[in-house]
């Protein structure tokens, strides 16, 4: 797997970069850029736009596509996982998972899989997400003040982690 991307995955994005490169010069712009991206689905930013641009002095190679798309699809695949993880613990499908000292978040967190958080770990995680989410953007609730966690902004903190 070239550029995190399977085999039948760059032939598809590298053919649509090379139908989007008329002049058949191996570039394309930073707005051709967008435009790429959007029909497979991303949506790259205008920070994003202009900081490749800066990068790549005006133009994006296959190469750089094929990075740039790898980097994305491979946050969508790790976005579904945590997803699934998370409505493991969401039984009720509210967004919201209890982390309180009993909660089987926690122990789940603590005891399961090849490289399971200690507690001082998960202490430290906890922290993190309390400090960075006191309030949830969906129910304006303190997390710390009602135990629960939001699905949103624990999707926003793994996805830092990763």
């Amino acid at each position: 797997m070239e550029h995190g991307l399977t085999e039948e995955q760059t032939r598809i994005y590298s053919e649509a970069f090379n139908d989007l490169d008329k002049n058949h010069t191996g570039a394309i712009t930073p707005s051709e850029l967008g435009v790429l991206m959007r029909t497979r689905g991303h949506t790259l930013s205008e920070e994003d736009l202009r900081d490749q641009a800066a990068n790549s002095y005006g133009t994006v190679t296959l190469a750089d596509f094929l990075t740039i798309i790898g980097k994305r699809e491979q946050d969508v695949a790790l976005q579904k996982k945590l997803a699934d993880a998370y409505a493991v613990f969401d039984t009720d499908g509210s967004g919201f998972i209890s982390v309180d000292l009993q909660s089987e978040f926690r122990t789940q967190m603590t005891t399961l899989g090849p490289n399971p958080f200690t507690k001082e770990e998960f202490d430290l995680f906890m922290s993190e997400y309390l400090a960075e989410a006191p309030v949830s953007a969906v129910s304006q609730h303190p997390a710390e003040e009602d135990g629960l966690m939001d699905y949103q902004e624990f999707i926003k903190l793994m996805l830092r982690k990763a």
